[in-house]
């Protein structure tokens, strides 16, 4: 019987939501029938391709979609009864482990899973410590889904830089309001640097009037893109020069791995997992940072934001740096797709 995937996940914007998406296009692409389920409500404003085809509570209850399926990938931790109920209908399922979410109460419930897949090494080593996993079957699977398509970018020095802040879905939640400042900065002590900024529907407008000022003052060396799709978050990396990511934690780490498939280097903190694929000085600077860690090991800054703010603006200033980043901005791209086949092929044995 042909494989039949279905992913639950709880379709909004957010993270990891993009990443059940990134999946689903994945299984697709290589012929597998894939179908989301949104849980427990679902918006329509997340991704085209998908928001009309998102099984809701309201068109089908989840057992009832559920039996259509052979394997189901979960992004967020179900109850116990109701992985109880989708298993007992002789369905294999699979926690895609979003490691900021969980909670010590969680442990039954995920190594009820048959397996559990984890997008990073420091995610199943995390995992591993605090929960024996004997009793499922943890994959890793290196997280670098492919995109629509990739773009290698030459080493040419660009007369005028542009510092790129994507900052949509849950990402302001994730942000210090320091970043304002650090646009300020920029755009203030380096002539040639402009920045671009995509916003999310969940903007205070506190930020919305920061942004407001700096287009008054800074006009065309500030352009602001609100709610981008997906194809439109892709163009905007490859228009970029640095993708500026500061995150206050971090599971899936899409927006660096989507900049550097677009050939456009980052600059992001030194912690897990950004560190795990970003190499300093060749596609990335990576900022000392100091951290705390939460009961599973999630790391979370604490400071840092000095260092940040003079690595980006001696970064920006230096334009040799930029270009022979951006010139290895693929690097490891075709090593990390080939370790998530493996992984892949791992999860539909």
């Amino acid at each position: 019987m042909a494989d039949r995937l279905g992913i639950v996940t709880q379709y909004q914007q957010s993270e990891v939501t993009q990443a059940a998406i990134h999946l689903a296009e994945y299984a697709k692409a290589r012929g597998t029938r894939t179908t989301i389920y949104g849980a427990p409500q679902a918006t329509r404003n997340v991704a085209k391709a998908w928001d009309a085809k998102v099984v809701t509570a309201k068109q089908s209850q989840l057992a009832e979609w559920a039996g259509h399926c052979n394997k189901i990938i979960y992004t967020n931790v179900p109850s116990q009864r109701e992985l109880l109920a989708v298993q007992a209908l002789g369905v294999e399922t699979a926690l895609l482990v979003d490691w900021e979410r969980l909670l010590p109460e969680h442990r039954g419930v995920v190594l009820s899973f048959d397996k559990v897949l984890f997008p990073y090494r420091c995610v199943a080593s995390a995992v591993a410590r605090k929960w024996c996993l004997s009793r499922v079957r943890p994959i890793l699977l290196p997280w670098d889904v492919p995109v629509p398509f990739t773009r290698a970018r030459e080493r040419v020095e660009p007369r005028q830089v542009w510092a790129y802040f994507p900052m949509y879905d849950t990402q302001p939640k994730r942000l210090d309001q320091a970043v304002f400042k650090l646009m300020y900065r920029i755009l203030v002590e380096v002539p040639h640097a402009n920045i671009r900024v995509a916003c999310g529907q969940s903007w205070s407008l506190l930020s919305r009037r920061i942004l407001k000022a700096l287009r008054k003052d800074f006009g065309d060396r500030v352009d602001v893109v609100s709610h981008p799709n997906l194809m439109q978050r892709l163009l905007l990396f490859a228009r970029s020069d640095l993708t500026v990511w500061m995150p206050r934690f971090e599971s899936f780490a899409l927006i660096g791995l989507t900049s550097l498939c677009m050939g456009t280097p980052v600059i992001s903190w030194d912690m897990r997992p950004q560190n795990e694929f970003l190499r300093a000085w060749k596609n990335a600077v990576l900022v000392p940072v100091r951290t705390a860690e939460n009961w599973l090991g999630v790391p979370e800054i604490q400071g840092g934001y000095g260092d940040f703010s003079e690595l980006l603006i001696a970064t920006l200033r230096d334009k040799p740096l930029l270009a022979k980043m951006r010139a290895q901005a693929l690097s490891g791209l075709e090593s990390r797709r080939k370790q998530f086949e493996v992984g892949w092929n791992k999860f539909h044995c």
